[in-house]
């Protein structure tokens, strides 16, 4: 059991604002507040949060967690809060490794806290923290790879992405040091599999994104990174409509961090079918409901890798117009027009999904897609309609370089474009006889339906318009 003076601790720690009244205390004490600085550590050294010779901490009975804690707090104030005044360059290191290593989740999760909170303070030095050595650092990648409870997990990851935007991070777990690719390899794992949990999604997603970044940056040619694909999946999966808020915010962030290492690469390191995916998810994110998220998302143009950094911030629906006609000037450097133009024309007729076209004959109603959201004055994001023109303005202007294009569409081209233009065809069809089946002045009597269908309808005749025009460059 711990001795009398640690429960003496402790119960100064229960005080209202124990902490920051023994802090303040500390900091602006004479010799009798050294001399209690020394017997707090001297207690702090032989108390079970220490010593591993003690009475494990799960034996202490009622009240233990609160005892733990209480030290903990002096222990950070000896490590992170203000080290420098306890006289001990060492003392950091150690007693931060104590805490990161404590059984108790409560305690380990008060210790990242401060550490993050820290870190977020000094977050303008480019220089790695004094207090915060080497075999620490190893402490919290480690702990990155082995931690088991949630808001541990999700702790530590973001206090590791503010580690990373100075330096990059040696892995270890404990047994082994892990390379760059193990890591990204295992955090990806964890990352596809934490969707119960908001934080902790968000927190995987940034830091293994900061890694592939890091990565891409590094790369040589072909020496392409591990799970590149995977976490581009990963990224378009978190934009769907149904995601929270927060991880669809954390989601926006990722892409335009990674605008000039991805979306605007010349190399196309994902290749141009994931590439294109991850562009229409920053589209998707521009047209969110959340106005926090489309503003985020618009940040993709003022951020320097951005080619058409403005410096400035842009509201969304103009970050959305500059958006599809950046698309279409990069699609030209990389020499990929047809491919891009075909893979565009079916972003203009709509999802293609067989099971999902069969869904809306059979239950008429708004396509999850096509919904016409209410907005309020300060919502202006672009409804389906006005996507859909803006996406065919553009596309056409696309298609007209093609006769400038010395390269020629290939057979599978070719015969994407014929299946592009029976679905059309179809939807044009269907449309048109759903239109004229309903009852009369039906933008009364079913205002729904019949906007559904007039977007079907528009979405399927543009598609067509630029089938032909490409048809006619060839």
């Amino acid at each position: 059991m711990a001795s009398c003076g640690d429960f003496l601790l402790w119960g100064e720690f229960k005080r209202p604002h124990g902490l920051s009244w023994r802090t303040s205390c500390w900091v602006h004490g004479g010799l009798e507040v050294g001399a209690l600085r020394r017997d707090a550590l001297s207690i702090l050294m032989t108390s079970e949060l220490v010593d591993s010779r003690k009475t494990p901490s799960s034996s202490l009975g009622p009240g233990s967690t609160q005892y733990l804690l209480s030290l903990a707090r002096v222990a950070l104030s000896a490590s992170v809060e203000i080290p420098e005044l306890w006289g001990n360059p060492e003392l950091p290191g150690q007693l931060l490794q104590h805490l990161l290593a404590c059984p108790d989740y409560e305690v380990r999760e008060l210790t990242l806290e401060q550490v993050l909170k820290r870190l977020l303070e000094e977050e303008e030095d480019v220089r790695r923290p004094e207090w915060l050595d080497e075999t620490t650092q190893s402490h919290l990648t480690s702990l990155a790879l082995c931690e088991t409870h949630p808001r541990c997990l999700a702790k530590v990851l973001t206090v590791l992405s503010v580690l990373l935007r100075t330096s990059e991070l040696q892995w270890s777990d404990g047994v082994r040091t892990l390379s760059q690719e193990e890591a990204l390899l295992h955090l990806l794992a964890l990352a596809e599999k934490s969707s119960h949990s908001e934080e902790l999604s968000c927190a995987a997603l940034t830091l293994v994104s900061q890694l592939v970044v890091n990565q891409l940056a590094t790369s040589q040619g072909d020496a392409a990174v591990a799970g590149l694909r995977r976490w581009g999946e990963l990224v378009c999966s978190c934009c769907g409509e149904e995601r929270p808020s927060e991880v669809k915010l954390a989601t926006a962030k990722v892409l335009v961090s990674c605008t000039g290492s991805v979306l605007s690469s010349p190399q196309l390191p994902l290749g141009l079918p994931a590439t294109l995916s991850l562009w229409r998810s920053l589209f998707t994110l521009l047209q969110d409901e959340d106005q926090d998220v489309r503003a985020a998302a618009a940040d993709f143009i003022s951020t320097p890798a951005s080619p058409l950094s403005a410096g400035v911030p842009v509201c969304p629906p103009a970050a959305l117009q500059s958006g599809v006609g950046l698309l279409c000037r990069l699609l030209q450097q990389w020499g990929q027009v047809p491919a891009g133009a075909v893979a565009l024309a079916q972003w203009l007729l709509g999802d293609g999904d067989a099971a999902r076209e069969a869904a809306a004959d059979e239950a008429p109603g708004l396509d999850e897609e096509d919904f016409l959201f209410e907005k309020g004055d300060l919502n202006l994001w672009a409804e389906p309609v006005q996507w859909v023109r803006l996406l065919h303005g553009h596309l056409g202007s696309l298609v007209e370089t093609l006769s400038q294009d010395s390269g020629g569409a290939g057979p599978e081209l070719e015969q994407q474009v014929r299946t592009l233009t029976c679905q059309a065809e179809a939807k044009v069809l269907s449309s048109q006889q759903a239109l004229e089946a309903l009852p009369e002045l039906p933008q009364f009597s079913c205002t729904m339906e019949h906007s559904r269908l007039l977007l079907w309808h528009q979405r399927a005749s543009l598609t067509l318009d630029v089938l032909e025009r490409l048809r006619q460059t060839r």
